[in-house]
């Protein structure tokens, strides 16, 4: 059985197994530098999705992505498409209810866009109340951050926006889309702030401003694309591969608890 959600018919969803791990793919379209497509989050993130598919091909299923996300704060720069975080929080969880209602009980709402990652921390709360299943959300580089230190090449603040991770394994992928010659190196990075970290794989801030993006930065970059190279992206893309099936095979693992009311 294809662990390609949209490939299946409706006989094979309801005869799968319901206890393997759907994983939906929360993006968004928006600036990336003068360097990279504005598809970024969601290449990178279906790269991770369809890895994990092909590590695991009995235990999950991939469903088609989600392109938007909550970003109204890049919309200065020309080609973003933003929506509401209200809207994207009742999208997300009417495709979950409808994934509880055909049986299945492990979903993973898989972040690849920074400002998703509240959003999503929410729907997938919210699922758990209203469907009684396990719902798990996660931004990829989170899963990964210490690999990532194995192997980059920039300074702390160059893995933030468009910088060295997403160029990288963007330039592995698809490089005929990428044009590292107009990058620039963007590391807004204060080494003397106790509380704001740029910085994705180096635990990000303790506290959290998101200014207008056009404020933050001059050409929608932050961090440091200009070192970024082909061959280290396979290396991150192997690594956030590699962690997001651990974490399936974990969420695969835990148990269906019963609820108590205690009244």
């Amino acid at each position: 059985m294809t662990p390609e959600y949209g490939k299946l018919t409706w006989e094979e969803v309801r005869d799968a197994d319901k206890d393997r791990v759907v994983i939906l793919n929360v993006s968004a379209t928006e600036d990336h530098g003068p360097h990279m497509p504005l598809d970024t989050d969601t290449v990178l993130g279906m790269a991770v999705a369809n890895g994990v598919a092909k590590m695991a091909p009995d235990e999950v299923f991939v469903m088609p992505p989600i392109a938007y996300g909550f970003n109204e704060h890049h919309k200065d720069f020309p080609g973003v498409i933003w929506i509401q975080p209200e809207t994207l929080i009742a999208f997300v969880t009417d495709i979950t209810a409808s994934l509880a209602h055909h049986g299945f009980r492990r979903i993973l709402l898989l972040n690849s866009h920074g400002s998703n990652h509240p959003v999503l921390d929410l729907a997938a709360r919210k699922t758990v109340i209203a469907n009684e299943i396990i719902c798990v959300s996660a931004s990829y580089w989170n899963l990964c951050a210490d690999r990532i230190n194995e192997h980059r090449m920039s300074e702390i603040g160059g893995i933030a926006h468009a910088g060295e991770f997403e160029a990288a394994m963007y330039m592995h992928l698809q490089p005929e889309f990428v044009h590292i010659e107009k990058s620039t190196n963007q590391n807004k990075h204060n080494p003397s702030s106790k509380f704001f970290n740029l910085d994705l794989a180096k635990g990000g801030g303790k506290a959290m401003l998101m200014r207008w993006w056009s404020e933050a930065s001059p050409d929608g970059t932050m961090g440091d694309p200009t070192v970024a190279d082909p061959e280290t992206g396979a290396k991150f893309l192997q690594a956030a591969i590699e962690e997001t099936t651990a974490l399936v095979r974990e969420i695969r693992a835990l148990p269906i608890l019963a609820r108590e009311d205690h009244h």
